[in-house]
């Protein structure tokens, strides 16, 4: 009797013991997980999965702070999923939303345009064994698995995720001295002196500091490339003028206006961008540079409203598709931008019409079409600032109106 008394503490203790909540360290084989998915299927998931790494993020739509890494994370995952790595066949996020109201899910899903995750819910929020599995006590919680899988790192900075995964690529991105001059708009030689400068990365982090010389001249030293970027202008007191700070490439080139924001100006400069911050590349605007990339910013005119391409048009675009032709591993992102003078839904409108009838032409070319990217940028990114319709001049309006082609190795 003594003994089954015993027999029956130990197997009601191991059937408690399964649906405990688990401790997740780093170092820890990632275990097996069966997740209910947007599809309305039911999928197992072992790990390391399809050899490829991978993001468990658990969020809830209920949540700010879940619904603003959303934004990050489909940045990171547009830009690292079909990317190339030494070992890994790829890098896919698995998003698990832990919440019963499935409605308010999808509504999320589609708000916050999450087209690249994988979509799993957890119906009985951390009572769920996913959560269990995985000790998920509060949201949003992030866990990177590597193609082996074993867990890398626990609510890591995007910082650090975009950083590991760009040492598993085949392709390492470049480092280089960020160099330029800030000065004002309408006067180059205006320059901005001795000001404090901050470089932050495109989710927030700090990169580094320094501060502009006698002639508006500043340095980054050892900066990767291959990132979007933020440079805030620090001058203690909020810039009001009607000709603001402006950034320069090393060449002179003038590059775009800052915003006045935060007690400075703050410059939103782009990845495409950063390649023309460097002292050794500041001349080749097409030419081909140690980033194995060509950036180039075009003028076209088309004709019906976006719809056509002039013959101009075409002859322009010819070189770029020769480029593409002969390199079959490059591939193209292709980004419209219009004037400050419509309005913005109509300018989102246009440009995508343009970046459609630019991308159909190049497939007729032979081009692929998983090669080519395009983004309708609309009148977001003005390179000169123009509030109304009349504070900027027609060759202001000319330099807003415009392409932007960047043909890169992953």
């Amino acid at each position: 009797m003594r003994i089954l008394v015993v027999f029956l503490v130990l197997m009601v203790s191991g059937v408690f013991g399964q649906t405990e909540t688990s401790t997740i360290k780093v170092g820890d084989h990632a275990p097996p997980f069966i997740l209910n998915l947007q599809s309305n299927t039911i999928q197992s998931y072992t790990m390391p999965y399809l050899r490829r790494i991978v993001l468990l993020h658990f969020w809830s739509s209920n949540i700010k702070k879940s619904r603003a890494a959303n934004r990050y994370l489909s940045r990171l995952s547009e830009r690292y999923q079909n990317s190339t790595y030494k070992n890994a066949d790829g890098f896919e996020i698995i998003a698990i939303a832990v919440q019963t109201d499935k409605n308010a899910w999808k509504e999320a899903i589609a708000a916050d345009t999450l087209n690249y995750f994988t979509h799993g819910i957890a119906l009985r929020g951390y009572s769920d064994e996913v959560c269990k599995k995985y000790g998920i006590s509060s949201l949003p919680t992030d866990i990177l698995i590597d193609d082996y899988g074993m867990v890398l790192a626990v609510n890591p900075r995007m910082t650090d995720i975009e950083n590991f995964l760009d040492q598993r690529k085949n392709y390492q991105p470049v480092k280089k001295d960020v160099v330029g001059t800030l000065a004002g708009s309408s006067n180059s030689a205006e320059h901005l002196k001795f000001s404090k400068l901050y470089l932050f990365n495109f989710y927030g982090d700090s990169v580094a500091k320094t501060t502009t010389n006698a002639k508006g001249g500043f340095m980054f030293s050892d900066i990767k490339l291959n990132q979007d970027f933020i440079l805030k202008v620090d001058n203690k007191i909020d810039i009001t003028t009607s000709d603001p700070i402006a950034l320069y490439s090393p060449s002179g080139e003038f590059l775009m206006d800052g915003r006045t924001k935060d007690n400075g100006f703050i410059f939103y400069i782009s990845a495409r961008y950063s390649s023309k911050l460097t002292e050794s590349d500041s001349a080749g605007s097409g030419m081909v540079n140690s980033l194995g990339q060509i950036d180039v910013v075009k003028h076209l005119t088309f004709f019906t409203n976006g719809m056509g391409l002039t013959p101009k048009d075409e002859s322009e675009l010819n070189s770029i598709i020769s480029i593409l032709a002969k390199n079959k591993k490059m591939k193209l992102e292709v980004f419209t931008h219009t004037d400050a003078r419509m309005d913005a839904d109509y300018a989102l409108d246009l440009t995508t019409k343009q970046a459609t009838c630019i991308k159909n032409y190049i497939q007729k070319k032979g081009i692929a079409a998983q090669r080519i990217k395009t983004y309708a940028k609309g009148k977001s990114e003005l390179k000169k600032i123009c509030e109304g319709t009349t504070d900027c001049r027609e060759e202001d309006h000319k330099i807003n109106r415009r392409v932007e082609f960047l043909i890169y190795k992953d």
